[in-house]
């Protein structure tokens, strides 16, 4: 039996200058992941820079065109601030899949591509084919 695929998808913004709490108040959201330069990782090393992150909300096994549609929801609700946000720092959409059934791609309607115009946000996709010898039939 083949595994779930994995995926999921965030906005992101990077920088020395972060502040997650101002960063917060003024995207009136809570962020899922959120540091500041100097702040130390789990393995007690200093983080080189600050981020400021806005996750899906959806269980991982969803379709990745999903999980992007959820964070750009999230987003609408304080459409200028997160598109000002974005501009300032450099945001980033993440997507990220790790798949193990062959034939994963991705598929972006007219309506959200003009969104992630919108927000001014770079498209980072990460997909990983999760290949096993031993879950394949190869007789």
């Amino acid at each position: 039996m083949t595994d779930p695929n994995n995926c999921y998808a965030y906005f992101g913004v990077y920088g020395d200058e972060i502040d997650p709490s101002a960063l917060s108040a003024e995207l009136l959201v809570a962020p899922t992941q959120a540091w500041r330069k100097g702040d130390l990782d789990s393995r007690r090393r200093e983080r080189r820079t600050g981020h400021w992150a806005l996750y899906s909300r959806l269980n991982r096994t969803a379709e990745l065109e999903e999980h992007l549609l959820d964070v750009l929801m999230q987003m609408d609700f304080n459409a200028s601030a997160f598109a000002a946000v974005s501009q300032r720092f450099g945001g980033t959409m993440q997507l990220v899949g790790h798949f193990h059934d062959i034939g994963a791609g991705l598929n972006l309607s007219k309506n959200v591509i003009s969104r992630l115009a919108f927000y001014d946000v770079q498209l980072d996709l990460d997909s990983y084919y999760l290949y096993s010898d031993r879950r394949e039939c190869t007789d």
